[in-house]
């Protein structure tokens, strides 16, 4: 596992016994001030206590059986070590946690950025209604008030409230103890252990404990207590989502109790003395690191002088890492291979043993060293032991080099620590064997390692045909690709694009009938609304048509100048003249009136129809029959002009 991962484990499972120790102990105590700080010491402590590490004495592993010793020398007890068979496919899990912990940490960095930024842009989008010293009171339709750093927002509906002077002064508690800055701490670290979910918790009983300390603050007396309880009541309700703090807060109920609740003796701050034995064990549980290492099965005094007739026919025989100390296996081996870095075929000169870093690096043989060097673009650290006139052994990629050069050596001693020093992609030895000065596979010179060399031989074999046969085949098919293939697939791509071309334009004629289909239709529409329109106004026309008949007054007029004609017609002689007579021939005059209008009545229709639309278009009914009472009137005061007559 990761050390980031095990360094977020260790801050979690802190916190975690923290918080239980608060809930447990503390949390029903009105020492607030303490609880709050107690609870912002497990945040910041929690991160500090893993980067703390105690090194003990190093404990030696040797063998417990050692053979028969001849002289000065002593021969290592064999190591079996099975090569690990690397699967086809396999899942990264490593990489796949940090990805997800990626995913989260930005999520909730964008939450929190969005936050802030809201409540900061509140202070420009409210009007100020007033400033105390540096704090400045905004007015908000909110339902809810609530304070941010030096700012104190009210809703609109409590300003003229009695409880103002209550919520004022709860926010003002809130501003002078600083809260907001611990909302923005714990709301920070959430966004780095999001997935711990006794963080929330802290962060919940953070924000009860600032409540506390502000209702003690502001219930100072018993009568102050009870309105503030009331105002209590009468404000529950819901809030702004973000690092602020509210006046009201979900657990009216409990806020109460710990109102009315006597104050905790300091007797009760007994049950810190349990929190530091759980700390020291937290120490040694997290923090102690137990330096281990593999003793060397003899040491030679660095006076004693190892003549090279000692060495005559030495050569390494043993596996170079030590076993015991955790998972190897053989990454690469020796041979012609791509380049991890610098992705080119090239000679690999020995192989690569890959485990953790510091895992213990022996001597395959007896021998002296003659170069202890560093090369950092390369090799990296490394150190190069002569067995005899023949052999070499070359020890690279380490992270402590524990030999100098001249220092005596025997099989089994060791020598450095594995590490990734030079121009590598993890922690591993680079073991090579020179032979002659020229570099040769030192699979052969190990005795104790159970690998099988035929099937490596086979595999590396095996891998260098398929690949050239590979290779072979992409020339020999780029090789078939003749001009007439060629001009195969630029007409197939012709083709394709003559296609992709004729459907656009289908697709244009779709829309553009489609849009003519539309036009028509509107179209249409608003011939049947004009048509029923005009329907509306002949329908209202005819519904109004005695008032319109009315008004013509110049058949009236024609009518009366066709009068004395019908009067003078010989019918005098025949009745004898009376004193009454004019009031006969008057009745027979009204009647000789009506006849004539009953007879042309179809005439005034007639103009009435021509003059249909534009009368009814702008008729004023009301304009009319003043004109028509006025007509009435001039008709009436022509008949008694005519009666005098």
């Amino acid at each position: 596992m990761s050390d980031w991962m095990i360094y977020l484990i260790k801050v979690a499972s802190f916190q975690a016994v923290m918080v239980m120790f608060y809930m447990i102990f503390l949390r029903r105590l009105t020492f607030y001030g303490f609880n709050r700080a107690f609870l912002i010491g497990a945040l910041s402590i929690g991160f500090l206590l893993p980067l703390v590490h105690v090194e003990d004495k190093p404990v030696y592993q040797a063998n417990e059986e050692l053979v028969n010793m001849i002289g000065t020398k002593l021969i290592a007890e064999p190591i079996q070590v099975m090569e690990e068979v690397k699967p086809s496919f396999e899942i990264n899990w490593t990489l796949m946690l940090l990805m997800l912990y990626g995913l989260g940490v930005l999520l909730l960095t964008q939450r929190f950025l969005s936050n802030f930024n809201k409540i900061r842009k509140f202070k420009y989008g409210h009007q100020l209604i007033n400033k105390i010293g540096a704090i400045e009171v905004f007015r908000t339709p909110f339902a809810q008030p609530f304070s941010f750093f030096k700012s104190v927002f009210i809703p609109q509906q409590v300003e003229e409230t009695p409880e103002m002077e209550l919520v004022m002064a709860h926010e003002l508690q809130h501003v002078r103890f600083g809260h907001s800055y611990d909302r923005m701490l714990v709301d920070f670290m959430i966004v780095l252990l999001w997935f711990n979910p006794f963080i929330y918790l802290l962060r919940k009983c953070l924000i009860e404990v600032h409540e506390y300390q502000v209702d003690a603050a502001v219930t100072s007396t018993p009568q102050s207590r009870i309105a503030y309880q009331m105002s209590l009541v009468s404000l529950a309700g819901g809030g702004f989502s973000g690092p602020v703090s509210f006046f009201n807060f979900s657990t009216i109920k409990r806020r109460i109790q710990m109102m009315n609740r006597n104050k905790s003796s300091k007797v009760s701050l007994m049950s810190l003395t349990l929190l530091f034995p759980m700390l020291f064990g937290l120490v040694v549980l997290f923090s102690f690191k137990m330096k281990s290492s593999v003793k060397p099965l003899i040491e030679l005094p660095t006076k004693v002088k190892v003549f090279s007739e000692d060495l005559r026919g030495e050569k390494p025989s043993i596996f170079p890492v030590s076993t015991d100390e955790g998972k190897i296996k053989v990454s690469s081996t020796f041979g012609m291979r791509t380049h991890p870095i610098d992705k080119e075929r090239q000679m690999h000169r020995g192989i690569d043993i890959a485990g953790k870093t510091g895992t213990s690096i022996i001597a395959a043989g007896d021998g002296e060293v003659v170069e202890v060097e560093n090369q950092p673009n390369g090799y990296g650290k490394f150190i190069v032991i002569k067995h005899d006139d023949t052999y070499k052994t070359k020890y690279a990629q380490l992270s402590e080099q524990l030999v100098k050069v001249g220092d005596q050596v025997k099989k089994g001693q060791k020598i450095a620590e594995m590490g990734s020093s030079g121009k590598s992609t993890a922690p591993h030895l680079h073991y090579e064997v020179m032979e002659n000065g020229k570099p040769v596979d030192p699979v052969k010179f190990i005795n104790n390692y159970s690998f099988s060399q035929v099937r490596i031989e086979q595999s590396r074999s095996l891998a260098e045909a398929e690949r050239e046969a590979a290779e072979k085949q992409a020339l020999l098919a780029r090789a078939e690709m003749t001009e007439v293939e060629k001009q195969r697939i630029e007409a197939a791509r012709a083709q394709q694009l003559a296609e992709l071309e004729r459907k656009v334009a289908e697709e244009s004629l779709h829309r553009e009938a489609a849009d003519l289909q539309r036009e028509k239709a509107e179209l249409q529409h608003e011939k049947a609304e004009l048509q029923r329109a005009k329907e509306l106004e002949q329908q209202s026309l005819k519904e109004s048509m005695p008032m319109i008949i009315e008004v013509p007054d110049e058949v009236e007029v024609i009518k009366e100048q066709e009068f004395p004609v019908v009067v003078e017609q010989p019918l005098v002689p025949e009745v004898p003249v009376r004193p009454g007579t004019p009031e006969i021939v008057e009745e027979e005059i009204v009647v000789e009136q009506e006849y004539p209008v009953i007879m042309e009545q179809p005439i005034i229709e007639e103009v009435i129809h021509e003059q249909e639309y534009p009368v009814i278009r702008e008729v004023d009914l009301d304009k009319d029959k003043n004109k028509n009472k006025s007509k009435d009137k001039s008709k009436e005061k022509s008949k008694d002009k005519e009666k005098d007559n």
